[in-house]
């Protein structure tokens, strides 16, 4: 007697997981859109090339208020019910947007609000390692579906 394994069901929850998946990194991208945003900024205005309404303390409020939606989207992701085909992606995943998490808040720690300034040094490497993050997500998604970000 051959036993059929029924499909329909995991096929479905995957269905519903990669379509989850795109709304992630649609967000996720969005994040990253508005902190690169706000590198150019700092950059701008530690170099004195802003506007004269541009400062880093009317910056500061923003990328407060970013930082805690970031964090709220992390918990999101965390609770997302993750078929077993997706596992070890779905690990990567959020290892990879915690680890972005720290660099923004390194980046974060870099830049002097009240003062104005900015080690651009550690900027930089913060923003790097957002990088590289990036990256290793999109690595991690070409092994899953053959597509990537």
């Amino acid at each position: 007697m051959i036993l059929m394994r029924q499909t329909t069901a995991p096929q479905e929850h995957e269905k519903e997981y990669t379509m989850l998946l795109n709304r992630i990194l649609a967000r996720f991208t969005m994040f990253d859109d508005v902190f690169s945003e706000y590198r150019r900024t700092v950059s701008k205005v530690s170099r004195g090339r802003c506007l004269a309404s541009e400062n880093l303390e009317s910056l500061s409020g923003y990328w407060q208020r970013n930082c805690l939606q970031y964090t709220r989207f992390l918990d999101c992701v965390n609770a997302v019910p993750v078929p077993a085909s997706f596992q070890q992606f779905h690990q990567i995943l959020t290892a990879e947007l915690r680890q972005y998490a720290k660099q923004v808040t390194r980046a974060q720690q870099a830049i002097n609000w009240a003062q104005n300034s900015c080690c651009l040094a550690t900027l930089q490497d913060a923003f790097t390692e957002m990088k590289h993050s990036k990256q290793r997500i999109d690595h991690a998604l070409e092994n899953v579906s053959g597509v990537a970000m």
